[in-house]
């Protein structure tokens, strides 16, 4: 997979594999920070003891790799089981990405009063696995919309065109890739993945894996 992708400050390899090195070598996890999921989208049993949060971008090449390599791996052992919330904040930050961070919500707050994450998720996955580079000036009104009839018949294609167009989730896009560089120390990366607020250290499942169990030792889920 390949690492994901940074703005303005690069990680060095080595300081990650120290960093994973140490996480797992011992017993205790690593401080947590709060993580805020308020009105984002999420799916899983709300009553888990484990909540997975992560970053992503629509442009975001690495993203796609996550979204079709990691992702449904995580859905089947801990989503589709009932072991894990799982939470996506959509940022935007690369060249022309905006229109399709912003279609993401417009497609999940599509009734404001009852927000469909399943419909999110279906959408962002078509997005990712349908989209061209992540170089090519795609994100339009008009593909958007296109990926949208595409991917499911229960997305109203007026209403997205419309709310794409008049930019109706802008500022709660900006608001969440803010949010992202301050819990994150300035920059931004993506995809990020938390759990329990503990930042994995590396981008596979096996090391998401590793994070989540020893999350659920902590909370003493067996």
């Amino acid at each position: 997979m390949k690492p994901k992708l940074l703005v303005w400050v690069t990680l060095g390899v080595a300081a990650i594999a120290i960093g994973a090195t140490y996480f797992f070598s011992g017993s205790e996890l690593p401080e947590s920070i709060p993580v805020t999921t308020t009105g984002q989208p999420t799916i899983g049993y709300p009553k888990a003891k484990v909540h997975l949060v992560v970053f992503e971008e629509p442009k975001c090449s690495t993203c796609i790799d996550f979204n079709n390599e990691i992702f449904p791996k995580l859905k089947e052992e801990y989503i589709d089981t009932n072991q894990i919330l799982y939470t996506i904040i959509p940022v935007s930050f690369l060249p022309n990405s905006m229109p399709a961070a912003i279609a993401t919500l417009c497609v999940y707050y599509a009734n404001p009063l009852y927000p469909n994450s399943d419909i999110f998720f279906t959408y962002l996955d078509y997005l990712f696995k349908h989209q061209p580079t992540e170089h090519v000036d795609w994100a339009t009104p008009e593909k958007l919309v296109e990926f949208a009839r595409e991917s499911s018949p229960a997305i109203n294609l007026q209403k997205l065109r419309k709310c794409i167009e008049t930019e109706s989730y802008r500022v709660k896009i900006e608001k969440n890739t803010e949010y992202g560089k301050n819990i994150m120390g300035g920059k931004i990366a993506t995809p990020t993945v938390y759990v329990n607020g503990i930042e994995a250290p590396e981008l596979s499942y096996d090391a998401i894996r590793k994070l989540i169990k020893k999350v659920q030792e902590h909370k003493g889920v067996k």
